[in-house]
């Protein structure tokens, strides 16, 4: 296009919206999701906004989002006409998909023309599946102007987030076996959503195990996911349905895996003294949690990208167009921890030895900084032993150290992580790790949560489990795994149930 040039050598606008809890969009159909308005550096008068569509529609090639600008009622200009470019980002800021530069010409009273970026639709559900990390969609739009007197260079960083409740909750039927076809058996819970969600099961006359589920309205979308726990406590994942709009007001069926001889045929397995235990996850949205923009940067492109429920690092004063450079610094590091190459010390954990660097092993950890840089035994030797970590958590944790990734954790390798993380006082690291944890509490593992905490004399993530005890102590103390944790850890437990009384 002849005008490039012109835009190019022009002041532009960087607009970087997040959009958290992505997966809990209730739009449908034509519904968008609108970001915060934002405006150029020095003409406010024209407000520019990205609409965005949920991935509902069904079509096989639409647009997912597109930008548009409007005049204000008290813009002196008579038009504008500015060059955008709109993209789909990884964390790291590298591109998943991106649209093509397009011209948009505003005039007073008429806006002629967007950047709608168009995508085939199962191509960005597969791109957005293997790269939303942290259920947060990343969209990036820049502008550059077009014959109008430089101006200054700005960013612009906004973040929208859906508001979501979550609640995790054990339910046991006792005499399975004598379960007769369409007998209903109801669960009751224990918690804010009672008398909101009524949930049944039932044999129906296919043998088949039916789950009722009805929503209050007051939820945008609803996630149910259901797991069978076997006579090993191991969860087995029995699927995962999903609400929208006029859904959740419906009476909604779901069906199990197995049928009702299925697990009779395989009791040793699913029946523990005739018990069929399931585990219910159910999530929901109510709307907006925020909705604004957070932070405007004038005078220079920035790329500070950040996540507010992990608290990634940010990088400041670096040029958008400079990401690719921050990926290949990032490989570059990955290879130099894989590779061991010029290392000049090793990490023996309990059965491997890690080639690493004193250099970075200092800049990123206090405490391996006062083992090199003091008279303490490690700095004359080449060997630093912590056989007392195992080798996949002192993998992890040298990978972050290296490159500041933090690769399929789970919850068992987030628990190791954080104590690491806190032994070797990578404080970064320990902060994610504890945001992990806390979003992902559950009846199964609050009491190792709780010792964790309690351990590391971690003040936030311990009031962080015991308000979740509180909220769902219905179903927490009156389990087993809490009457085994009293006994262990009265003083805890203690503290932890005269928590409701202190803060009424």
């Amino acid at each position: 296009m002849a005008c490039y040039a012109d835009a190019e050598s022009n002041a532009s606008v960087t607009f970087i919206w997040y959009i958290e809890n992505y997966s809990f969009c209730w739009q449908e159909g034509n519904g968008y999701i609108e970001s915060p308005i934002f405006t150029i550096f020095k003409i406010p008068e024209i407000e520019w906004k990205i609409n965005l569509l949920p991935l509902e529609k069904n079509d096989e090639n639409f647009a997912f989002c597109h930008l548009s600008g409007n005049f204000t009622n008290k813009c002196m200009l008579t038009s504008i006409s500015v060059e955008s470019e709109l993209e789909i980002l990884a964390e790291d800021g590298s591109v998943l998909q991106a649209g093509g530069r397009e011209k948009i010409t505003c005039s007073w009273g008429l806006h002629s023309g967007s950047n709608k970026l168009r995508v085939k639709r199962e191509e960005v559900m597969n791109k957005i599946k293997a790269f939303l990390s942290r259920d947060t969609l990343r969209i990036r739009c820049r502008l550059w102007m077009i014959n109008v007197n430089p101006l200054t260079s700005s960013t612009v960083l906004a973040r929208t987030v859906l508001k979501v409740g979550k609640i995790n909750f054990p339910w046991e039927i006792e005499r399975f076996s004598f379960l007769k076809s369409g007998q209903r058996v109801n669960f009751i819970l224990g918690s804010d959503m009672e008398d909101r969600s009524p949930i049944g099961i039932w044999v129906d006359e296919d043998d088949k195990i039916m789950i009722h589920l009805k929503w209050d309205d007051v939820f945008r979308r609803v996630i149910f996911q259901l797991f069978i726990t076997d006579t090993n406590g191991d969860k087995i994942d029995n699927g995962r349905w999903e609400f929208v709009s006029n859904d959740i007001k419906k009476n909604n069926i779901c069906r199990l895996l197995f049928t009702k001889k299925d697990l009779i045929d395989n009791k040793n397995t699913y029946l523990k003294n005739d018990v069929l235990s399931l585990y219910c996850e159910v999530s929901w949205c109510e709307g907006y949690a925020y909705n604004d923009i957070d932070r405007t940067d004038i005078g220079i492109t920035s790329s500070c990208y950040y996540n507010v429920n992990i608290h990634n690092d940010c990088v400041s004063n670096i040029g958008v167009d400079q990401f690719d450079k921050i990926v290949d610094l990032k490989d570059d590091f990955k290879n130099l921890f894989t590779e061991g190459i010029l290392s000049d010390v090793k990490l023996r954990s309990a059965t491997q030895t890690f080639p690493t660097h004193k250099t970075i092993l200092s800049a990123r950890s206090p405490v391996f900084r006062k083992m090199f840089t003091t008279d303490m035994k490690e700095k004359s030797q080449e060997c630093v032993d912590i056989s007392d970590i195992d080798d996949d958590t002192t993998h992890r944790m040298l990978l972050y150290v290296y490159t500041n990734a933090l690769e399929d954790l789970k919850w068992e390798s987030a628990s190791k992580l954080y104590a690491a993380a806190d032994r070797f006082e990578i404080k970064a690291l320990k902060s994610k790790c504890c945001s992990f944890l806390k979003h992902n509490l559950c009846p199964s593992n609050l009491c190792n949560v709780l010792v964790l905490a309690d351990m590391h004399v971690d003040d936030d993530l311990k009031a962080a489990a015991q308000d979740y005890a509180l909220k769902h102590e219905g179903v927490i103390f009156r389990s087993e795994e809490w009457m085994e944790f009293a006994k262990n850890n009265s003083n805890l437990a203690l503290e932890t149930m005269l928590r409701k009384w202190s803060k009424n």
